[in-house]
């Protein structure tokens, strides 16, 4: 891991998702946005070696792997789309992931955005979700502790994130040609529990914000 020289402010990618008043997304929706936009960032050509975006993103990667989300609307949204990064849709929500930067470099357009605030509707919640073959990554959001909305988007971005590193290349090959979809589950604590041993992907919460270091906040499977 990267050791950061005495003096150095971390490195974070920056979630936005788009809140408007008007036409507020879901909870779960923002959550699959989050997860499919880390994925597509990253999988984009200027992300990649000789891509101009790839010296920050070797950078943020070889480190400690801090996500934040945040939330615009109107014009404060618009300034965002300006910003260096890739925007992703799901069921109506939309969120940018944006190149990551060190923590004193954010971009004041978006430093300004609220970090948390209240939570969005969840009317159509899926509980139980098994992923089939060739279709979306299943994201399993933990039950307990609750996470609020920036900080379950940031796990779902993890989770999908490191699918993409552990899946097999055919796999991924095929995620990839699809637009890398992604299906956000919030399992009851019985399913959980059945869960958490059979994933390929456990996202275990280093404890910056919110959680308890060690706290497994995220699940990611596929067939």
């Amino acid at each position: 891991m990267y050791e950061d020289p005495e003096g150095e402010a971390p490195w974070a990618m920056q979630l936005v998702v788009r809140v408007e008043r008007s036409a507020p997304p879901t909870r779960t929706a923002a959550c699959a946005a989050a997860a499919v936009a880390v994925v597509r960032l990253l999988a984009d050509d200027r992300a990649l070696p000789d891509g101009e975006w790839h010296p920050r993103v070797r950078r943020w990667t070889d480190g400690a792997i801090r996500k934040h989300c945040r939330r615009a609307r109107g014009v404060a949204w618009e300034r965002v789309e300006a910003l260096p990064g890739v925007t992703a849709s799901a069921a109506g929500a939309e969120v940018r992931a944006l190149v990551p930067t060190a923590l004193d470099e954010i971009p004041r357009d978006v430093a300004k955005l609220q970090l948390s605030g209240s939570e969005l509707e969840d009317p159509d919640a899926l509980t139980a979700v098994d992923p089939v073959p060739g279709g979306p990554v299943v994201v399993s959001v933990c039950p307990e502790p609750f996470l609020p909305l920036g900080k379950a988007a940031a796990a779902c971005g993890h989770a999908a994130q490191l699918t993409a590193l552990r899946m097999p290349a055919r796999r991924l090959a095929a995620w990839s040609a699809a637009g890398f979809p992604v299906v956000v589950e919030h399992p009851d604590v019985a399913r959980w529990t059945g869960l958490r041993p059979l994933a390929p992907v456990e996202i275990v919460d280093a404890g910056f914000t919110v959680v308890e270091p060690g706290t497994t906040t995220a699940l990611g499977r596929w067939a």
